[in-house]
C-alpha cells in the first residue's frame, strides 16, 4: 500500500463525499441506507482515501453465527485498475480478523465477474460453491411430478431436527437470505428465524422444503431445497404453489439451484435469466 492511502471506517460526516463519488451504480441503495450502514453494530462501511480523495468504499454485515459477509464495493471510476478493491477489502478483512467473535469471512460475486473473483483469490478466500439464484417467471412451464401437498411442520424443534439431519446437501451451503448463503451451523439458525420459516415434509419423509419471505427491494418467498430432484419429487411444485397461493401479499418466488439442479430444469424459460453466484470464504481460527 502506498503511504498516502488509508482505509478507515466511515461515519455520518462522510456522507457527502460518498454521495459525490463517481461510480457506475445508478440510484445506489447504499446511499439510501447509509445511516444504517455506519451506525448499526452489525454493519461496517469503510472508505479508501488518498489524502482527502475517496477512491473506493466497501463494507461487511455480521450475520448470526458470527459470519461476516463482505460487500457493497464501489470504486470511483476516475481511479480504476489501481488495485483499490484489493487494498480496501484487505484492510476490512484485517479489521474483522482482530474481532475475537468473528468465525467466518466471505463474499458472494457473479460467476462472470472475473475481476472480483481474482481479488477474492488474492485475499485468500476459497471458492465454496456456485448457485443459480433465480426467480420464477412463468409458473405454467414448471412441469414436475404430480403429487399431494406435503405436510406442514409446526414445531421449531422439529424444523431444526430436519435441517440438521441432512446427510447430503446439493447446495453445499444454507441459503440464509437472498444473495446470502453460508456454511450451515447451529448458531446460524436462531429461534425467531425458524419461527418465520415455513417447512413442509414429503409424505415418505425423505425430503423437506423450507420457505421464508425476504425483502431485497421486492419481496420474495425464498425456497430452500437441498436436493437436485425438484422435478422428480411428487408434490414438490404443488407444495411451493400452495404456499404462494396462501401468501396474501404480492411476492416473487426465488429458488437457489446447484449447478446440477439448474441443469436438470426441463424448461429454463420458466425462470428469469441470471448470472450464477459464486460464494467465497474461509473460517478464522476462532471456531
Amino acid at each position: 500500500m502506498q503511504e498516502t492511502l488509508q482505509v478507515r471506517k466511515l461515519t455520518l460526516d462522510d456522507f457527502d463525499i460518498v454521495h459525490n463519488m463517481q461510480t457506475s451504480v445508478e440510484d445506489d441503495y447504499v446511499l439510501h441506507i447509509y445511516e444504517n450502514l455506519v451506525t448499526e453494530a452489525h454493519h461496517g462501511l469503510f472508505g479508501l482515501f488518498d489524502g482527502d480523495s475517496l477512491l473506493a468504499i466497501a463494507g461487511y454485515t455480521i450475520f448470526p453465527g458470527s459470519y461476516a459477509m463482505l460487500g457493497r464495493l464501489r470504486s470511483d471510476t476516475r481511479f480504476l485498475a489501481k488495485g483499490n478493491a484489493t487494498t480496501i477489502l484487505r484492510g476490512i478483512i484485517q479489521e474483522l480478523e482482530q474481532d475475537p467473535s468473528i468465525k467466518w469471512i466471505g463474499a458472494n460475486t457473479n460467476l462472470s465477474n472475473h475481476g472480483a473473483r481474482r481479488v477474492l483469490d488474492k485475499l485468500g478466500l476459497n471458492e465454496i460453491t456456485t448457485l443459480h439464484s433465480v426467480v420464477i417467471k412463468d409458473a405454467l412451464k414448471l412441469q414436475g411430478t404430480p403429487g399431494p401437498i406435503w405436510t406442514k411442520v409446526e414445531e421449531n424443534q422439529t424444523k431444526r431436527e430436519l435441517l440438521f439431519s441432512l446427510r447430503e446437501n446439493a447446495l453445499d451451503v444454507y441459503p440464509y437470505e437472498c444473495y446470502y448463503p453460508f456454511p450451515l451451523s447451529p448458531d446460524l439458525i436462531e429461534e425467531d428465524y425458524l419461527a418465520q420459516t415455513v417447512v413442509y415434509q414429503s409424505p415418505d419423509k425423505t425430503r423437506f422444503v423450507m420457505i421464508k419471505n425476504d425483502q431485497k427491494g421486492d419481496w420474495y418467498a425464498q425456497i430452500k431445497y437441498f436436493w437436485d430432484d425438484h422435478f422428480e419429487q411428487p408434490g414438490f411444485w404443488e407444495t411451493v404453489f400452495h404456499y404462494f397461493e396462501e401468501e396474501p401479499n404480492d411476492i416473487g418466488l426465488w429458488l437457489d439451484f446447484s449447478v446440477t439442479g439448474y441443469e436438470n430444469i426441463p424448461d429454463k424459460s420458466a425462470f428469469e435469466e441470471a448470472d450464477p453466484w459464486v460464494l467465497y470464504g474461509r473460517w478464522t481460527d476462532k471456531r
